[in-house]
């Protein structure tokens, strides 16, 4: 049953038009509308997320012979996440054969001769509808439901039939049903006795976080290449066993708009295939045929572009899909006032949905044979691994050897194939070692392999040139989202190309899942040898997983500030050390059970005379302790931030954080924590005059200060005083406040001199204007590798840059720059970076370590956790975590 507040809302809702999905339409009686269900007709509510999964298992129990209901994972809040399968009794009576036959036909190397040919003749055409990734874009998710009661109910319609006839249509009906219980909570909270037209009303003003992101504020619609959520996680799984044709990501955009769907926007990504183009015109064609018949207007290009292989809609097409969005105008509540006085009804959005998800299903039911042909094509040329680029690659197993297998099981997780080495590869005049990883692109899925493995994707050159023209006109770039992604430069992990397929001893990688949740390969405990001295683990991600669960469960641990050789093996800054003396009997089986769950190294210690370096009892060996985090949370840090800081904390490296809200923070008792974490954001107002001046205290006193972002620039702010140094203007002078009174206070006009032409350009340029934006570009970051933020790492890394902060390097007597990037000429490692932008970053600063009386301020100029896949920056942040109080 629906709660009593929305009960009661429904009460005193208007009465509103009759839903009709298709005027005339005659319904099965046999199906339940949503009225019988849900005490309300489509549109007329947003349905919350008990409300859909009672609706859907409704629908499934009324039209058994047709429909599949499974369950196929669960939300951080433990939620469930369902996807109805509808198709003929036929079909449905022989599912799990027929998904059989469409594993088998994605994957031409098993085809017997003739045998593409045969299934082609006999398979469905599979359609992927998927609805409300963004949780507060909600208008999908009661369309799902309205399109499946037609599908199941609808009597008479040829359209529905030759849908039941050619094809089986997955309806995911909500992708992200925490977000929408949150969204659904605060538009209830703030509802007026009627719906409110008004934009500024309550119920249509998210406080923080808003909706759209789940549990951990991630945004879903990037994760997918990721998998860091489950529910991204139990999505790409469901799409490896049922290998969709057609697939649809539902979402929406501001209310002012229309309503979109493909062809995309550029820029295009290179290994998008010319059919699949045919495809997105098509299918566009044929939904503005059916919204110009409804006088439904609608755009398509202009925005949405599908560059990135991380959203919903592209991952599937690097697998073959025609994988398209549709973006909806969002009423944001039941009714929205539009800027030119008209107004929006939540009725007219999950209408509109619903008519493009109707007659992309029909679409896809009357050309069946040709998709499944040009899918068939589509996985035949992969494996062919025609065009530019290596034949094989291989992952090294490098100086983290954990970092290579993780990403190892990242590729298998989602259906791409990998092999571990089990003997040197013997590759040109290099021999890599054993362990590491070969990863083919000739194989179905080789067009997501080549996008996640090479370095650089390029923008196509005619997009860039249109960009720069942009930027001459002083215009917005027309760039989306992120331009880089590789994922070996996030991972810190060296990806080697042969242009041969490579013969070598080799056992198959499966993608499993760990005790965080993450791909990961699976361990046994180790069993440790006994050691007199104690166990060292060489630091790395596997080892600050290991350590941070170590020191949780009461394991006392030595870090060394450092580089020492021991039994002739050189051995880093930032190894951690846990002497038998101070650990007891157990520490052996403990330890052990601990790096086998992590996949860590353990070295065992039975002398502490080292050969060169520091001592093992040296006191450049601190000893650590478990750290008590506190993490700022709500307003106004970014959402985002604050989420992927959360989850690399618990879910990556097992690290417990208090969560504290800003505004709270006046009431803590700051000497309970060693580690204080500040998401970006800028904290001028929140924390101005005493929380700075309780901060400052606190650091001086012992604590580790880590901001990331914009809260760097925030702490390096003159009225601040965290960090002592500046973000720049652009062409380097320093950015300062303005004086009370505004910016103009005390400026005299600049004379006029007539001996000189007149610069427009000059004329019209701010006098405070911010560096260029770098639109999410990898670049090289040089590491200072005696230090301990920089442990686990060789002297370079690539870190995501999504923004306008530059930071001027700190003065040797304040502080030290332990990451600058690299000069201008070998700054980019990929994606796209402007040149104003390389030659005002180069050599400045990314990490900075500013000591301060007895602490430590850690800052950091971008998000070092950026989505949870920059797997490298997110060690440094660890580093400081861990780290910090021990220094």
């Amino acid at each position: 049953m629906l709660t009593t507040a929305l009960a009661l809302l429904l009460a005193a809702a208007p009465a509103a038009a009759p839903f009709e999905l298709v005027p005339g339409a005659r319904y099965d009686a046999s199906v339940p509308g949503p009225q019988q269900v849900l005490g309300h007709d489509f549109g007329a509510e947003i349905t919350p997320p008990d409300g859909i999964a009672l609706y859907v298992k409704a629908l499934a129990a009324a039209a058994p012979d047709r429909t599949r209901l499974v369950e196929y994972g669960r939300s951080w809040q433990g939620r469930p996440l369902h996807v109805l399968a509808i198709g003929s009794p036929e079909r449905i009576a022989q599912l799990d054969a027929v998904k059989a036959k469409l594993a088998r036909f994605a994957d031409p190397r098993q085809h017997t001769a003739g045998e593409g040919e045969a299934l082609l003749k006999e398979l469905p055409v599979v359609t992927w509808l998927l609805h409300s990734v963004h949780g507060n874009e909600i208008s999908s998710s009661d369309a799902a439901l309205a399109l499946a009661r037609h599908l199941l109910a609808a009597q008479g319609d040829p359209d529905v039939d030759a849908v039941l006839r050619e094809s089986i249509v997955l309806i995911d009906p909500l992708q992200n049903p925490d977000g929408r219980a949150r969204y659904v909570a605060q538009n209830q909270l703030g509802r007026a006795a009627e719906p409110d037209a008004e934009p500024a009303s309550a119920e249509h003003d998210e406080g923080w976080p808003g909706g759209r992101s789940n549990h951990y504020l991630f945004d879903m619609n990037r994760d997918w290449f990721a998998l860091t959520q489950p529910e991204t996680r139990g999505r790409v799984k469901l799409a490896l066993e049922w290998f969709p044709h057609v697939s649809v990501d539902m979402h929406e955009m501001g209310g002012d708009s229309t309503y979109y769907f493909a062809p995309p926007a550029d820029p295009d990504n290179p290994y998008i295939t010319e059919a699949q183009h045919r495809w997105f015109d098509r299918f566009g064609r044929a939904n503005a045929d059916r919204f110009d018949g409804r006088g439904f207007a609608y755009f398509v290009r202009e925005v949405f572009d599908s560059f990135y292989p991380g959203y919903g809609e592209s991952w599937p097409i690097f697998q073959g899909a025609v994988g398209m969005t549709y973006e909806q105008a969002s009423a944001r509540g039941l009714r929205w006032r539009r800027t030119d006085d008209t107004v929006l009804t939540y009725a007219q959005t999950v209408l509109q949905h619903a008519t493009a998800s109707l007659q992309t299903a029909v679409t896809a039911a009357k050309n069946r044979e040709a998709l499944l042909r040009d899918y068939l094509e589509y996985r035949r040329s992969a494996v062919a691994a025609a065009g530019p680029g290596p034949r094989e690659y291989v992952l090294v197993a490098g100086g983290d050897p954990s970092r290579a297998a993780r990403l190892a099981a990242l590729l298998a997780f989602q259906g791409v194939e990998v092999r571990r080495a089990e003997e040197p590869v013997k590759l040109g005049t290099r021999t890599l070692p054993a362990g590491s990883y070969l990863v083919s692109a000739a194989q179905p899925a080789g067009r997501l392999v080549r996008n996640l493995l090479e370095a650089h994707v390029p923008l196509p050159e005619e997009f860039v040139k249109r960009q720069l023209q942009r930027r001459a006109d002083r215009l917005r770039d027309e760039i989306y989202d992120v331009t880089a992604w590789s994922l070996p430069l996030l991972f810190d992990v060296e990806a080697v190309g042969s242009d041969r397929a490579l013969a070598v001893k080799a056992s198959p990688v499966a993608g499993v899942i760990d005790d965080f949740g993450l791909p990961a390969p699976a361990a046994p405990a180790k069993a440790l040898p006994a050691a007199r001295v104690g166990y060292l683990l060489p630091w790395g991600s596997a080892a600050a997983e290991t350590v941070a669960e170590a020191l949780r469960a009461g394991l006392k641990g030595r870090v060394a500030g450092d580089t020492f050789k021991l039994a002739g093996r050189d051995y880093g800054v930032g190894a951690v050390l846990f002497r038998a003396s101070e650990n007891g009997p157990g520490l052996a089986a403990a330890l052990g059970a601990i790096a086998g769950r992590h996949g860590a190294e353990v070295v065992a210690v039975d002398s502490g005379y080292v050969d060169d370096g520091i001592s093992l009892g040296s006191g450049e060996v601190q000893p650590l302790r478990a750290p008590r985090v506190l993490l700022l949370w709500d307003a106004p840090a970014s959402s985002l931030s604050a989420g992927w800081t959360r989850w690399v904390l618990e879910r990556r490296f097992g690290q417990a954080a208090t969560v504290v809200r800003t505004n709270t923070l006046r009431r803590v008792d700051l000497r309970r924590f060693d580690v204080i974490v500040i998401p970006s954001g800028d904290y001028s107002a929140a924390l101005a005059g005493e929380g700075v001046r309780r901060l400052k205290d606190w650091v001086r006193t012992g604590g580790t200060l880590i901001t990331l972002g914009e809260a760097s620039r925030w702490a390096a702010k003159e009225k601040v005083g965290l960090l002592a140094t500046r973000t720049e203007l652009k062409g380097g002078s320093p950015e300062v406040e303005e004086e009370e009174g505004g910016a103009d206070k005390g400026k005299k006009p600049a004379a006029a001199k007539d001996d000189k032409p007149f610069d427009y350009d000059k004329a019209i340029t701010p006098d405070k204007e911010r560096p260029d934006l770098t639109p999410g570009a990898l670049l090289r970051v040089m590491l200072e590798t005696h230090h301990w933020l920089a442990a686990g790492h060789d002297g370079e890394t690539a870190a995501l840059v999504e923004s306008q902060r530059v930071f001027t390097p700190i003065k040797l007597d304040e502080g030290r720059n332990v990451g600058t990037y690299a000069e201008a000429d070998k700054l980019v490692l990929s994606g796209l970076a402007w040149d104003e932008a390389k030659k005002q970053l180069a050599r400045k600063s990314y990490l900075i370590h500013q000591p301060m009386g007895e602490g430590h301020v850690v800052a950091f100029a971008e998000d070092p956790n950026y989505r949870g896949y920059t797997e490298a920056t997110s060690l440094l942040f660890m580093n400081a975590v861990l780290f910090g109080p021990a220094f």
